[in-house]
């Protein structure tokens, strides 16, 4: 393919849509992921000082959310970094998971 094709295809997959504004959704995503993650983890170190417990699942959420985005990345790109990343984010959900049944369970 060359550079004349490639111009082309991406000017037909973005018809319709502003530039811009994705631009500024994608940013807005950010933001708001980060002050959710930062908000949770707040929650969590109230939840462990005022009933002395870990809030497991807080951080299975954001973890699996971690792992979606890099897996998703890794599919749509295929860079290696993007999966080793995204299967750390899943073992680590994971665990969270079952740290949250078992507290569940007592």
């Amino acid at each position: 393919m060359n550079r004349e094709e490639i111009l082309a295809r991406s000017q037909q997959e973005n018809r319709g849509q502003d530039i811009a504004s994705l631009e500024v959704s994608k940013q807005c995503i950010l933001v708001g992921w980060l002050v959710a993650v930062i908000l949770l983890a707040v929650v969590s170190v109230v939840d462990a000082l005022v009933f002395d417990r870990m809030n497991n699942e807080i951080f299975f959420a954001v973890m699996a959310g971690c792992a979606s985005i890099f897996l998703m990345k890794y599919w749509k790109l295929r860079r290696r970094h993007e999966l080793v990343i995204g299967l750390v984010y899943t073992v680590a959900a994971l665990l969270f998971l079952i740290a949250w049944i078992l507290q569940l369970a007592k």
